[in-house]
């Protein structure tokens, strides 16, 4: 009895040794990955809402954009700065049209038009004296009458008031409009004449509706124009004008009533921004449910474990019972001494195991070493020394820089930190981090005592990994000398990391090479995106896979600004998704074209685009024996033969068919994907393009040939349809053929 309780101590000695050691590698391991993953996590996050700010900065832009292109396409319908009051009949036509172009874009609640020196301001609905109109028929809150005509008679620019109350019986009440945001855009002929204003009135249900499609629902957001807020939606207790401020000052933190907050703001064109405010609960509660499935991983990890070291004391202890047995007795026999070899061997095969533990416990220092630097959290320069020589880096050098390294996810080659580690020598020291929310990618901290030699070093390992993975990308940071620049260094890489669309992946990509060469724009064919649509909305799957060749060359051949190219991307993606909604493609489906950050080269972004397209062709409804109302196919013939008529309008097309305005605009779109507006400019500028490039013609002449009696009218139109004015497209044909 009593040998049996000296073994039973000797047991639970050993089993509790190895489960003190197990559980204190488990809570290191469980701490580092929780900082890390926190730290990543936030900002993955961060970033997630700044572009969700940015599709709603894109949407308020769009909505400016096309309530300015309606405006122009007013010109251009016959549209004439008369007294229209003169002429009821005519007036109430007027008004006609303009009830057909609210029906169609939808995009504003009401429109008027005032002409200059004109009594009467029309709306889709009727038309007003100025005097009503201005005391009864619309009143905007804190705008007199007197403000409101002098801005309808002389607004020679973009002008937009901010959100107001809105009364007046030509705010029709089944709209259900409270308050209104008011857009002014001056009305010209071609050639600059002002001839009068156009006034939007925008529902603040559109800016709402934006919030809650976008993922901005809970939180703050302000839109500004001239740096004065237009509308905002406030759900915390800050003010308005507390962001804007915060926002005016650069800061990208506020704290406010005791909370944190994160500031984001998106700048635009035609002096348009917006600005966020995002609380920092809204992490804490994105962590929670992240958090929770690592505890529960770690619980179970820690159960699984003790159930394995008690099988294991368990049958390492039959050797040690028997060898103090055989000393007890003084009677070792052949079989006991082979019990005994083999005891012996298991406890060096278990010291061994130990041994690779605690060096995968070093590799979590290092990586924890790389996180601490480039996120600037050492106290001071000796926290920052002893850790670096816990982990065996040598940080006593005069330069160091920061690389980010992926590969494509379908490679089959394991990017590792060991792999990496492996790679330093006598002249580099440093030291590799995989980031927790970052798959394929790794982040590499070199140190070396010369700028060539670190050079060298990330040249010559960038062609090693590259003989690995064919789709390795390498961004490097700028050289640095200073301790406390990791965090600036980390951002550096990942600009240069960015550039990989633009700059390729056949060598790493320098940070202080991206200043080389680099324009604000970018410079592509929108002839080649226009085809795109065009072949799409026909669903012709051979002009889909020529216009795409088209679009993907123009991508390869993009060498200008990340901004540039993100541009051009935005361009191609909005002609695609708008198709691809019509034609019923699932929203889902289209989520990874608008992230980049998941591509590492074009020719992936070219892949996810022909995978959408194709598609968008296979789901068109519209076959080829589908019946097409008479009124609708005569329409199409009509264009098709006097489209270069000057008088042809959608009006007079409608009159001849025997249909209304609208219900041939709706009707015609429905058939043929595109507006009887849009069909005869087409028609008269590919008429254009043809005779451009195979006559020589005048272009005065080629103008008047298509419809155009105004060579500066159609100079615009032709440039805004193909990219390029008519005398560059026919100086791309190469040299002029013998006139026709």
């Amino acid at each position: 009895m009593k040998k049996k309780r000296q073994f039973s101590k000797l047991q639970l000695r050993y089993f509790a040794s190895y489960l003190a050691i197990l559980l204190l590698v488990m809570i290191v391991m469980v701490f580092f990955a929780y900082r890390s993953f926190s730290g990543f996590h936030s900002q993955i996050l961060l970033n997630r809402y700044q572009a969700d700010l940015h599709l709603v900065q894109d949407a308020q832009e769009k909505l400016v954009s096309t309530l300015i292109s309606i405006a122009g396409q007013m010109t251009n319908n016959d549209i004439t700065p008369v007294k229209y009051a003169d002429d009821p009949v005519k007036a109430s036509r007027f008004s006609g049209k303009l009830a057909s172009y609210r029906a169609v874009n939808g995009t504003f609640s009401e429109i008027f038009i005032h002409f200059s020196g004109d009594d009467y301001v029309y709306s889709s609905t009727s038309f007003f004296r100025m005097d009503r109109f201005t005391g009864q028929a619309l009143n905007l809150e804190g705008i007199s009458p007197e403000q409101m005509e002098n801005a309808l008679e002389k607004t020679t620019y973009l002008t937009i008031w901010p959100e107001k109350p809105v009364q007046g019986y030509s705010v029709r009440s089944d709209m259900g409009i409270h308050s209104v945001v008011t857009i002014l855009v001056p009305l010209s002929y071609p050639g600059g004449t002002r001839v009068g204003t156009v006034m939007y009135l925008v529902d603040n249900n559109q800016f709402a509706d934006w919030y809650a499609s976008f993922g901005l629902r809970d939180a703050d957001v302000v839109f500004l124009h001239n740096g004065k807020i237009i509308t905002s939606q406030n759900r915390s207790e800050v003010p308005s004008e507390t962001l804007l401020q915060a926002a005016t000052g650069g800061q990208t933190e506020l704290r406010y009533g005791g909370k944190l907050y994160h500031v984001l703001t998106e700048d635009g064109s035609s002096r348009l921004s917006c600005v966020a405010l995002v609380s920092d609960e809204e992490f804490a509660v994105a962590l929670s449910g992240s958090v929770k499935a690592l505890v529960l991983v770690s619980a179970f990890a820690a159960a699984v474990a003790v159930l394995l070291i008690t099988r294991f004391v368990q049958s390492r202890m039959r050797g040690i019972k028997l060898l103090h047995s055989m000393l007890a007795e003084h009677e070792p026999t052949g079989n006991e001494l082979l019990e005994i070899r083999d005891g012996i061997q298991r406890l060096i095969d278990e010291n061994a195991s130990m041994t690779t533990r605690l060096e995968n416990m070093a590799d979590v220092q290092r990586g924890e070493f790389v996180r601490r630097f480039l996120l600037g959290t050492f106290q001071d320069e000796d926290a920052f020394l002893q850790m670096a020589e816990q982990v065996s880096v040598n940080v006593d050098t005069r330069f160091f820089a920061v690389a980010i390294v992926a590969k494509a996810a379908e490679s089959s080659y394991e990017l590792t930190v060991d792999k990496i580690d492996r790679l330093f020598d006598s002249t580099v020291s440093g030291a590799s981090l995989i980031p927790v929310s970052a798959e394929n990618h790794l982040i590499l901290l070199a140190f070396a005592n010369e700028k060539e030699q670190l050079r060298m070093f990330l040249e010559s390992k960038f062609a090693g990994l590259k003989a690995c993975s064919a789709s390795m990308i390498m961004g490097v940071s700028g050289f640095h000398s200073a301790w406390t620049e990791g965090q600036r260094a980390y951002l550096e890489a990942e600009n240069a990391f960015e550039m990989r669309f633009v700059k390729g992946n056949t060598a790493p990509i320098y940070f202080e090479e991206l200043g080389e060469n680099q324009t604000l724009e970018a410079s592509f064919n929108r002839q080649a995106v226009d085809h795109l649509r065009q072949a799409l909305r026909k669903g012709d799957e051979a002009r889909v896979e020529k216009a795409l060749t088209e679009v993907s060359q123009a991508m390869h051949d993009t060498r200008s600004s990340l901004f540039g190219f993100r541009c051009m991307y935005s361009e191609i993606i909005t002609a695609v998704s708008v198709e691809a909604r019509q034609s019923g493609v699932r929203e889902e489906e289209l989520y990874d074209l608008f992230r980049l950050s998941r591509c590492l080269s074009v020719d992936e972004l070219d892949g996810m685009l022909k995978q959408v397209c194709r598609k968008i062709v296979s789901l068109q409804t519209k076959t080829e024996t589908e019946e097409i109302p008479e009124p609708v196919k005569n329409a199409y013939d009509l264009i098709q033969r006097r489209f270069s008529e000057p008088g042809l309008t959608v009006a007079s097309i409608a009159e001849e068919v025997g249909m209304s305005d609208s219900r041939l605009s709706v009707d015609f779109k429905r058939v043929y994907q595109e507006t009887p507006l849009e069909c005869i400019t087409h028609a008269r500028m590919h008429r254009a393009q043809h005779l451009l490039g195979a006559t020589e013609m005048p272009v005065k002449d080629i103008a008047t040939e298509c419809g155009y009696y105004d060579i500066s009218a159609f100079n615009r139109r032709f440039k805004s349809y193909s990219g390029c004015t008519p005398q560059q497209f026919r100086a791309q044909q190469g040299e002029k053929p013998v006139n026709l």
